[in-house]
């Protein structure tokens, strides 16, 4: 048999063998790049991601919308967990999220829709209170009111990973709170008034991520938005969520606050249950 290498001379076959060594190298780096810094591959070097079944999964890498999309809320009170949503969003469709803020720490790592609210991305992100002019459907994200001080604080103190430092809850934590409850429920009963809503607990996502995707991919569908859960499931952490606290929610929360927020637990509950009578989350359970 003939091998093809027969036929060349060492002058022939040291630039070949050359050739061969750098290709290795550079789709080394390409690996290697990619798992460090978790960021989606350019789609001419897309990587084939593995799912459980074993069949390939291909998941594009993240660009704004070829063609003019419905205009999608992904509303939520802040430290409800908005940017990690928007990261499982985009890697479920391949199209950016986009912001009615600018976060330029967002846009450099991993969200190039940021500042944008308009058809090219798949939702925006807004903490704002409902606007009837602008969107045409919602994705509300619900998560408990104790977590979710407890993680917007976090986050004005240390901005989208960090801890704050002791002294911050000494001398403005309890002010804070204070200020945060009234806002919370207002921000609910304003959203209750867009008629096509869909509504996402931040526990639920946490407990049974593969269904809160299929529920999200079914609302996306009627849009005409296609997804891909797998690709979601694939990467479902991103680089933005917060280091939770070792110590317990009580301990953050005087008993003159608890009764407060406890009872805007009740309030938001009986509000979600009279209007989504399929909602199976037990807001009871957040009750300290």
């Amino acid at each position: 048999m003939h091998l093809w290498y027969a036929y060349m001379t060492p002058r022939t076959i040291v630039p070949v063998i050359f050739g061969l060594l750098l290709t290795v190298v550079a789709v080394e780096h390409i690996f290697t790049m990619t798992i460090l810094h978790g960021k989606s591959m350019p789609f001419s070097t897309m990587l084939l991601s593995t799912s459980g079944n074993g069949s390939d999964l291909h998941c594009p890498s993240v660009r704004l919308s070829a063609r003019v999309l419905p205009q999608i809320a992904l509303a939520s009170y802040p430290g409800s967990g908005n940017t990690w949503v928007r990261h499982l969003l985009q890697q479920m469709t391949g199209i950016a999220t986009g912001s009615v803020y600018t976060d330029e720490d967002l846009r450099l790592h991993g969200f190039p829709g940021e500042s944008l609210s308009n058809g090219s991305v798949v939702a925006v992100k807004t903490h704002q209170l409902y606007d009837e002019t602008f969107y045409d459907r919602t994705i509300l994200i619900i998560r408990n009111p104790y977590e979710t001080f407890l993680s917007l604080f976090k986050y004005i103190k240390a901005n989208h990973t960090g801890a704050p430092i002791i002294d911050k809850y000494i001398t403005e934590w309890g002010s804070f709170t204070a200020n945060e409850i009234g806002h919370y429920g207002q921000f609910y009963t304003s959203w209750m008034k867009h008629l096509d809503v869909l509504p996402i607990f931040y526990d639920a996502l946490k407990q049974n991520l593969t269904q809160e995707l299929h529920r999200i991919k079914v609302f996306l569908g009627q849009s005409g938005i296609k997804g891909n859960v797998r690709c979601a499931l694939a990467n479902a952490d991103g680089n933005h969520l917060r280091k939770h606290s070792a110590m317990p929610l009580d301990f953050f929360y005087s008993k003159e606050k608890r009764l407060a927020i406890n009872l805007l637990i009740n309030q938001t509950r009986k509000m979600f249950k009279d209007r989504f009578r399929n909602v199976s989350e037990s807001m009871g359970t957040w009750m300290l």
